[in-house]
């Protein structure tokens, strides 16, 4: 089960204590480790693509299309069990939301660093669970 997997990822020290391994063991309760590993495979697919729509906003004083990219990326993280990253998310998705991109550029590379150790946490679940 997940749960199996995810104590062999604390053992290896790579789940950051930025997230929550509760919630996916939630999803794989919900709808079974295939709908698991396609939600990880999708975010992993789909993340980046945010964060590069919001710089793109940034770089183009588009607050409206910041607030849109850092939601969705708030959303699909906090439901992954991504705590830090769903907050400095939803931190952008507020400071866009109010019209301003000033200060973002700062919030989008947390943002980026904090995806790398998602993605890598994400990544080895989802290795692991296919053995």
């Amino acid at each position: 089960s997940i749960l199996d997997i995810m104590s062999l990822t604390d053992d290896a020290l790579t789940e950051p204590a930025s997230t929550d391994r509760e919630a996916l063991a939630r999803l794989e309760r919900f709808g079974g480790r295939k709908l698991l590993h396609e939600m990880i495979a999708l975010f992993l697919e789909s993340a980046p693509e945010r964060l590069a729509v919001a710089r793109a906003g940034v770089e183009a004083g588009d607050a409206n299309a910041v607030e849109n990219a850092m939601h969705s990326l708030k959303s699909s993280s906090a439901q992954l069990g991504a705590i830090r990253l769903s907050r400095v998310c939803e931190q952008g998705e507020r400071i866009a939301r109010e019209g301003k991109v000033k200060g973002l550029a700062e919030l989008l590379e947390s943002s980026q660093s904090e995806l790398r150790r998602v993605e890598a946490w994400l990544a080895s679940v989802r290795v692991e669970g296919q053995t």
